[in-house]
């Protein structure tokens, strides 16, 4: 049962009917994350924030300006499973029972099992070689997956959501599956007053990184994320869409046009990848040291990802060859 608000709101703010905002602090370069509360049947937290105590304090600050407790959390939706956005999740869910709500695709991320962390972890190892990447660097995911582990526990998912399926008891609420920043990305989308819970599918002052996953099963093709985001960012620009509450930063009012800007912006992108490859072929890893020369080696799973999804796009359209030389690929035009 909702109690009388706090008179003066401070971690939390009603940004839409039935919908409050709550901005929780990070330690990553992205800075704080956005958690919302929906009120409906259910009533539902979408993310959690990261797995920390200042977090975790200012969420049930923010829960409590609104009129509740964490214990009335009746649901967990997670947008994707990135520790930003899931960490406090399993801590939630112990103190309230809620249920959690996900992709299909988030199962595995938040389960955590072993033979998928060995699994994940050889898909790199083999991604990174056959990338040109230097040995040295070559278990560079398994060590930032090893540094960061206390930052998540392990939790399940149990409601799987589909696209397009009304959002157990949210009955205004539709999900919206769209993969690309992660393969387990959704939003999820009030089509009476046009509001899109966005997640890190597009935020206003950055531009959301296409990062290479592994795919469910082994014996199944890499997933071109890339080409996944942005099919997924011109479905989204077909919706009649009002305002998006992001995951990070301040609502976007104008998503067409955004959208346009990032999908022209990428297309720049792919141009300067063929001008680096006119003085001959080059791996990714070469590639991504000259289109990243300050940051490739702090942030070596993003830039590799966003080289990759651009040379996937010039290998789609036949605008790039590729060439396996002892286990390397070399790119070429």
């Amino acid at each position: 049962m909702k109690n009388k608000p706090l008179n003066r709101q401070k971690y939390s703010k009603e940004v839409k009917e039935g919908l409050y905002q709550i901005v929780l602090p990070t330690t990553f370069p992205v800075g704080p994350v956005n958690v919302y509360l929906i009120e409906g049947n259910a009533l539902t937290l979408v993310d959690t924030g990261p797995k920390t105590d200042e977090a975790w304090e200012i969420l049930i600050k923010g829960i409590e300006e609104v009129g509740y407790q964490l214990m009335d959390i009746q649901q967990i939706l997670i947008t994707h499973y990135h520790i930003d956005h899931s960490g406090l999740l399993e801590r939630v869910r112990k103190v309230s029972g809620a249920q959690i709500l996900g992709h299909p695709l988030l199962e595995p991320y938040i389960e955590l099992k072993p033979e998928f962390n060995e699994y994940r972890n050889q898909f790199y190892f083999k991604l990174y070689k056959s990338c040109g990447v230097p040995h040295e660097y070559q278990h560079h995911f398994a060590r930032q997956q090893k540094r960061f582990q206390h930052l998540f526990d392990p939790s399940q998912v149990d409601i799987k959501l589909a696209h397009r399926q009304q959002v157990p008891g949210l009955e205004d609420w539709q999900v919206l599956y769209t993969p690309g920043h992660s393969q387990d990305h959704l939003c999820i989308y009030r089509r009476r007053d046009g509001v899109l819970l966005g997640g890190d599918h597009i935020i206003e002052h950055i531009s959301s990184n296409a990062l290479i996953e592994p795919p469910l099963h082994s014996t199944n093709e890499r997933p071109l994320t890339l080409v996944q985001y942005r099919a997924a960012l011109e479905m989204c620009a077909d919706e009649d869409i009002q305002i998006i509450f992001t995951g990070h930063g301040e609502p976007v009012t104008k998503h067409r046009q955004l959208i346009h800007e990032r999908l022209k912006n990428n297309w720049l992108r792919t141009e300067k990848i063929r001008h680096l490859l006119e003085d001959g072929p080059k791996t990714v890893y070469e590639l991504t040291t000259l289109l990243f020369p300050s940051i490739f080696k702090k942030e070596l799973n993003l830039t590799i990802s966003e080289t990759i999804g651009h040379l996937d796009l010039l290998t789609l359209l036949h605008q790039v060859k590729v060439e396996e030389i002892e286990g390397v690929s070399y790119y070429s035009i």
